[in-house]
């Protein structure tokens, strides 16, 4: 398997999903790539895959020591703000792909959130988008 964008949507489906082997299924799979050039895919699962860090440490050990590492998490703070992990992303120079879904389902989030509040999302267009680095 390659990891990009349609494959980390497929895991990430598969993540989210109520049946918990189908996690357990994604992350054998995802051990394979606890590796720093997919760093930026793994911080994206990880941020957006609802699953505890309990879980990631047990079923994914290689990946959850790299994401810990990177982010510098204790033993008390494995849910992180948005920013966190974005800054991650950015520091670590990962790829642009991971970054444009990383934006994506931060967007959809917010959009999901805004909703909930009472927002009118039928009436607003949110986009982010990277700078170029001029």
């Amino acid at each position: 398997m390659i990891l990009n964008k349609q494959e980390i949507k497929n895991i990430l489906s598969m993540l989210l999903s109520e049946d918990k082997e189908n996690a357990i299924i994604a992350f054998s799979c995802l051990n394979n790539y606890a590796y720093k050039k997919h760093l930026g895919y793994l911080l994206v699962l990880y941020q957006f895959g609802r699953t505890s860090a309990e879980e990631w440490e047990k079923e994914c050990k290689k990946v959850f020591k790299l994401i810990k590492n990177v982010l510098k998490l204790n033993n008390t703070d494995y849910r992180l703000p948005s920013s966190t992990v974005f800054s991650a992303l950015i520091d670590n120079k990962c790829s642009e792909e991971s970054i444009e879904l990383y934006l994506e389902l931060f967007t959809n989030q917010l959009s999901n959130n805004l909703y909930n509040m009472g927002y009118p999302t039928d009436k607003l267009e949110i986009s982010v988008k990277l700078k170029d680095n001029d």
